[in-house]
């Protein structure tokens, strides 16, 4: 039996993936202050004042802003995928959004399937089943504050369509364009996507009145949570095998579930059975690694 090391690379994992884990939450109590594009914008703002010096050093140009297939990028994996989680976390708890999301890999293996015409085997297709069941679980189920979820669920669904499109669409990115690079690139294109709603948004509720303590959560979104932990999970892509970092993914719902109980959200047994469903069809689908590989460049859980 191969005997795991806690080594670099496995802290690394653990290091992430919690980052990535708490973001649910953070997300969830800025919005009482702050709309959901507002901060979308300022987070990825801060994040790219950090990043854009190093990523130009691995080949980052400003013309790449104007390539298709970049916008793209920009439209699905930021614009859509962000714009869709955080009007979603409006309307629904962070519990629920966690859940939900634990179903990003199978559904980028669905994708992988419906555009790329990968093989599959039954019992990865029998994985994907069980995925969307417990989506729909969580999604339809009672909520626990008697007040419906339904329309937020269903945001956070659509963002979990819109990620596994995007990195359906990183496959077409050349081997030697740096990650880093792709992340930054697309961290511009979506924000520019995304300027019509943040103008709507700033016209309908006015400039928003951050206080010093939602600054220190925007800093944390922005460096800790899409800088750092970006950093923490490449690293250990260079330190241990795909397959091993792999399951760590399964982890950022888990964390972001606990977190939020223990802040006083509650989620009903059905919608906790259908999480739980949902991560067991995760782990099933997860043969190959290399669907793992082509989350990379941004991971879901850093979305919140």
């Amino acid at each position: 039996m191969k005997q795991i090391k806690l080594q670099p690379g496995i802290l690394a994992l653990i290091g992430s993936v919690t980052i990535w884990g708490s973001t649910f939450v953070i997300t969830k109590h800025l919005m009482d202050s702050i709309g959901p594009f507002t901060i979308i914008f300022l987070r990825f703002a801060i994040s790219l004042i950090v990043i854009t010096p190093i990523a130009f050093k691995h080949g980052f140009q400003w013309k790449m802003l104007f390539q298709k297939d970049y916008l793209l990028f920009g439209l699905t994996g930021v614009a859509l995928y962000f714009g869709l989680s955080n009007t979603g976390l409006e309307r629904t708890t962070a519990a629920n959004a966690a859940l939900i999301q634990a179903a990003n890999p199978a559904a980028v293996a669905f994708f992988s399937i419906l555009f790329l015409k990968e093989q599959i085997s039954r019992q990865r297709m029998a994985g994907i089943a069980l995925s969307i069941i417990g989506v729909l679980l969580v999604s339809g189920g009672p909520s626990s504050t008697g007040k419906s979820t339904l329309a937020g669920n269903l945001l956070i669904i659509g963002s979990v369509i819109a990620w596994a499109v995007y990195t359906i669409q990183s496959r077409k990115i050349p081997a030697d364009i740096h990650p880093l690079v792709t992340t930054t690139v697309s961290f511009f294109t979506g924000l520019i996507w995304l300027l019509p709603f943040l103008g709507w948004e700033l016209i309908n509720r006015g400039l928003p009145s951050v206080a010093p303590i939602s600054w220190l959560a925007l800093a944390y979104l922005g460096l800790v949570a899409s800088a750092l932990a970006y950093f923490f999970w490449n690293f250990a892509l260079n330190s241990v095998e795909a397959s091993l970092a792999a399951p760590f993914i399964n982890l950022i719902p888990i964390i972001g579930l606990i977190l939020s109980v223990l802040t006083g959200e509650s989620v009903s047994l059905i919608q906790l059975l259908g999480g739980l469903i949902a991560i067991v069809g995760v782990m099933i689908t997860q043969q190959n690694p290399s669907i793992i590989k082509g989350e990379l460049h941004e991971n879901p859980g850093s979305s919140h």
